[in-house]
């Protein structure tokens, strides 16, 4: 016989393991998709070409400070520290790549090969298409109060501020891109090159920018923003050129771009992940929606006791990923949207700007009404970018949700729900010791921003700080940089940093962790393997399929309904027969196995873990005839175990003939 709870925990465990590894295949396929249709909708290979091959031609080609006979520039745009170095690099610099009349010769040669045609002038980098002007625009400072109008006041000052970008330290490709820019339209200027081509008038534009003092001290923000379109990768790229005067007097510069493929459904293999993923997730959405109902049916309708009934962790992370993949859907539609809207607009491109060269002028009302096109166009590639901007930002966390789909379809398989296991029994510690890491940690940040702050720019802010003291723990750090501030300080800081954190902290880490490891890892080695459990689920298919076998939940089901819910708790003794009575139509030898591998996986789970050291110690007050002898001091205890070791098991140290069996009877209830 055997315990009720026993059976029924037991039938109830191969049920779940057995929903967990027909759930792992689902789990993982839900990555596939995912990623596959990213990838797709991403095109990383493809955006990264062209985007790299346009910051390379900027940054190599676009040269000013040219000596004799000027074929050798010695600056970019990287070096443009002033107002004046900003006109040359337009003049001589971008210009030269964007706006050729002639086309480029070897150097040295003595002779021409004419200007470029009209197609010719429209190319950019070989294989893209210009589109439109090119914008200049800018952000202006304001008038505001002075911090020390004593100060201000007394020197006759004038105090300016900002809106949107700091730039009091180097912004990143990201700040720059998505920060809110506030143009000042009065100031906005448009190069028209392809609308007055070939008569172009771009040098004289550019004279009279500079003339008009176009930058001046209440510049914040400057940006070159022009248009490409590749046909071959039906992808359309505006790229801007950031110039940012900042309140200090450095000019920061920054290469942003904005790309999309036009027609993101090209390719049928679009349409086929995004079904496979979004279906996937419906899927999903159904089968929570149908067990949230069901709760509720079985409490009767009653909100609270349903809710405390149904929410757990695992359902939260299953309704999470739901709603982050419906975002990211809701996203991808605005994209799609934005992006068809794109393609119609792009239709009046050409006819628009023929028009206008075919016009009196560029003040005529065919050229007016393309450069409106042109500002619209510019406009609609700008707030499309924020749109891709979240989808790509949702996309970029929802493989955390996927990752915790796996960890749930893992923690019924006791082999594959290690790692959760471990953590969630060692999280009280864990939580102890986060605490006295984090307090150790940001008095660290708010050390090394004292010594360091005012020269290293990487401990200038709370949030680089950290993101540079976590890098220190995985070994990246410059201690040159913190020589700035004294070496004698640099050591301080830097020694007394790795000796907590690293030797210290994270070993402790380290320790708690694999503590806990090993009594899971321990627990563990008696439950079947996953591909046990594969075995396992086939071959009850097999004899479902067959009629041989009854399902496990059908019997469960069967059971607890005949004999009440209290079964699952209950210590009663049942026998083969109490199991058939209560199952009709389950077979005998269906009944054996089941109960037979209930009381197995009982016995080994309930059998203790006794070392031999452990068994020798206590049979050693046990030796002679009867009497217990004093207990095995260590030395003779490590003599018994290698005369063990030697020993056949008829003549070993504990041999039946040299021990009497009440002493072994008594030596071994003291050991369990």
């Amino acid at each position: 016989g055997i315990p009720e709870r026993v059976m029924l925990s037991y039938l109830q465990g191969e049920i779940e393991g057995e929903t967990a590894v027909k759930n792992l295949p689902a789990a993982i396929l839900l990555i596939v998709w995912f990623l596959m249709m990213n990838l797709s909708h991403e095109l990383p290979p493809t955006i990264q070409s062209i985007e790299k091959a346009i910051d390379f031609d900027i940054t190599e080609n676009a040269n000013f400070a040219f000596s004799s006979p000027l074929y050798m520039g010695h600056k970019n745009f990287m070096d443009v520290n002033t107002f004046a170095d900003w006109y040359s690099w337009m003049n001589l610099g971008f210009s030269a790549i964007y706006f050729p009349s002639t086309h480029a010769v070897s150097e040295g040669a003595n002779f021409s090969m004419g200007t470029q045609t009209f197609l010719e002038a429209s190319t950019y980098l070989i294989h893209n298409r210009k589109i439109g002007g090119v914008q200049l625009s800018q952000q202006r400072l304001f008038s505001s109060e002075c911090s020390n109008p004593i100060v201000a006041n007394a020197l006759e000052l004038t105090c300016l501020d900002y809106r949107g970008l700091d730039l009091r330290l180097k912004p990143t490709e990201l700040d720059v891109s998505q920060q809110d820019f506030y143009e000042d339209t009065n100031r906005t200027v448009w190069i028209d090159y392809l609308m007055e081509f070939p008569a172009t008038t771009v040098s004289q534009q550019l004279r009279e920018l500079e003339q008009s003092g176009w930058l001046d001290d209440g510049t914040y923000r400057a940006k070159v923003s022009f248009m490409t379109y590749n046909q071959i990768y039906d992808v359309l790229t505006t790229t801007s050129v950031h110039f940012l005067f900042a309140i200090s007097g450095h000019i920061f510069k920054q290469i942003t771009h904005r790309s999309f493929k036009l027609a993101a459904h090209s390719e049928w293999e679009s349409w086929l992940y995004e079904v496979l993923f979004f279906g996937h997730i419906t899927i999903i959405f159904l089968c929570e929606g149908w067990e949230a109902i069901s709760t509720l049916r079985e409490n009767k309708w009653k909100l609270v006791k349903a809710w405390k009934a149904y929410w757990n962790f695992w359902n939260v992370v299953d309704w999470v990923s739901i709603m982050l993949a419906y975002a990211i859907l809701i996203t991808w539609i605005s994209q799609c949207t934005g992006q068809d809207e794109l393609s119609l607009t792009l239709k009046d491109y050409w006819g628009l700007h023929t028009s206008c060269r075919n016009s009196s002028g560029m003040q005529s009302s065919e050229c007016l009404a393309a450069r409106a096109y042109d500002s619209q166009l510019f406009q609609q590639v700008e707030e499309l970018g924020y749109v891709v901007r979240a989808n790509r930002f949702i996309s970029g966390f929802y493989p955390v949700c996927i990752m915790m789909r796996l960890f749930k379809a893992f923690a019924a398989q006791p082999r594959l729900a290690i790692v959760t296991k471990t953590l969630a029994l060692a999280a009280n510690d864990l939580t102890h010791f986060g605490i006295v890491f984090l307090s150790i940690f940001f008095t660290y940040v708010a050390m090394g921003m004292a010594f360091f702050g005012r020269e290293v720019e990487a401990f200038a802010s709370f949030d680089r700080a950290c993101l540079a003291l976590l890098e220190a723990l995985m070994g990246e750090f410059s201690v040159e940089e913190m020589e700035l501030s004294g070496r004698p300080i640099a050591f301080f800081f830097f020694g007394t940093y790795m000796m907590a954190a690293v030797l210290l902290l994270l070993n402790m880490l380290i320790a708690i962790l694999m503590d806990v490891y090993g009594q899971v890892a321990a627990g563990s080695r008696t439950s079947e393997s996953l591909w046990h459990e594969c075995w396992d689920i086939m071959r009850r298919g097999a004899q479902k399929w067959t009629g041989e076998n009854t399902p496990l939940a059908e019997i469960v089901k069967k059971y607890v309904e005949k004999n009440g819910p209290e079964c699952l708790e209950s210590d009663k003794v049942i026998y083969i027969e109490d199991v058939l009575s209560s199952v009709p139509g389950l077979l005998r030898r269906q009944a054996e196995e089941e109960m037979t591998s209930a009381l197995e996986e009982f016995a080994l789970e309930n059998t203790p873990d006794i070392q031999i050291s452990e068994v020798i110690s206590t049979m050693g007050r046990y030796f002679g005839n009867g009497a217990a002898s004093p207990a095995v001091s260590p030395r003779d205890l490590e003599k018994i175990v290698q005369q063990v070791a030697k020993c056949p098991p008829n003549r070993g140290a504990l041999a039946s003939s040299d021990v009497d069996n009440a002493n072994v009877q008594q030596a071994a209830e003291e050991i369990v």
